[in-house]
């Protein structure tokens, strides 16, 4: 049996645009909140590697919606860790309809970093049993490289935006991206993390031909984004 693990999901009418379609930063919130609850169900959870001094850090995500979904209806939310090297963890997520349709793909790439350092660590950090050879998404998650960037306006970090690290949530730097590229939702939508941001910090966007949209602190690059 592989290792997997799934919950029931709602989306409520607030995770939907005046269109009907359904928020990236509802998608990528909800991948978020499945992968923080199977790494505490395995013994990995937030406080469990904070003794530690060590956190699960998210990288990459990108996430692809195949079908139809609405407000109310109940579908089962599930995730496949994947490990793939010594420091990089790649999980897959799948939305299904109760029929098992798959309405939503999704993967993501981790890696374990040193609350205090920052820096990236390799651990004895491991879920127990047999990984899955399926990939959810077979092409991955690509780098994106931004050029040619365009001013696109300024956020500054509000306590809405933190996690319970402190730091931006990731799921709103998607909300901030789409802004930029005048878009609500996106059928399909890359993410790569570079840098932190904190409270009161200002983030500087910019739009990028291609669909690319990117946020800099500081003059270092935030977040890069690509509706695909």
């Amino acid at each position: 049996m592989y290792i997997q693990y799934s919950m029931p999901l709602v989306f409520s009418e607030g995770d939907f645009t005046s269109a009907g379609d359904v928020r990236a930063s509802a998608v990528l919130h909800d991948f978020q909140e499945i992968a923080k609850a199977h790494a505490t169900a395995a013994g990995l959870g937030f406080d469990v590697l904070m003794e530690r001094n060590l956190i699960w850090v998210i990288t990459k995500s990108r996430f692809r919606v195949l079908g139809e979904l609405r407000p109310g209806t109940e579908y089962t939310l599930l995730t496949f860790p994947r490990r793939t090297g010594s420091l990089i963890y790649d999980r897959d997520f799948y939305v299904l309809s109760k029929a098992g349709e798959r309405l939503i793909l999704g993967t993501s790439q981790w890696c374990v970093v040193n609350f205090l350092t920052r820096h990236v660590e390799q651990t004895d950090v491991d879920f127990k049993g047999e990984y899955t050879p399926e990939l959810a998404i077979p092409e991955g998650i690509d780098r994106i490289r931004p050029r040619d960037l365009v001013p696109a306006g300024k956020h500054t970090v509000t306590e809405a935006d933190l996690d319970e690290n402190d730091h931006t949530n990731n799921c709103r730097y998607a909300d901030m991206a789409l802004r930029c590229l005048g878009a609500e939702s996106a059928r399909e939508l890359t993410m790569n993390f570079a840098s932190e941001t904190r409270l009161h910090d200002e983030i500087e966007l910019f739009t990028a031909p291609g669909g690319v949209a990117a946020g800099k602190h500081n003059g270092n690059l935030v977040f890069a984004a690509k509706i695909n």
